[in-house]
């Protein structure tokens, strides 16, 4: 079983940060490639984070507070396929 380091992606060429606005999954939910995991917002913009492949959503490292920010690439998940 191999893991994913979930990152913030980068999202434009002036985005450094973004907040966890949500998370649509929980901890030990199957996630499928492609699907919805997290919302994050940056700059007054939503982005919608998605699984990069089928598995298990095992470690949330963030509360989504909308107020802690994190730079991208700062590793937010683990997904376990």
């Amino acid at each position: 079983m191999a893991k994913i380091k979930l990152k913030v992606p980068k999202l434009g060429l002036t985005i450094e940060n973004v907040m966890i606005s949500e998370w649509h999954k929980k901890e030990g939910e199957k996630v499928q490639e492609g699907e919805l995991i997290a919302t994050v917002e940056a700059d007054k913009a939503n982005f919608e984070i998605e699984s990069p492949s089928n598995g298990t959503l095992t470690k949330i490292l963030y509360d989504a507070d909308g107020e802690v920010e994190h730079e991208v690439g700062k590793i937010i998940a683990e997904i376990d396929t």
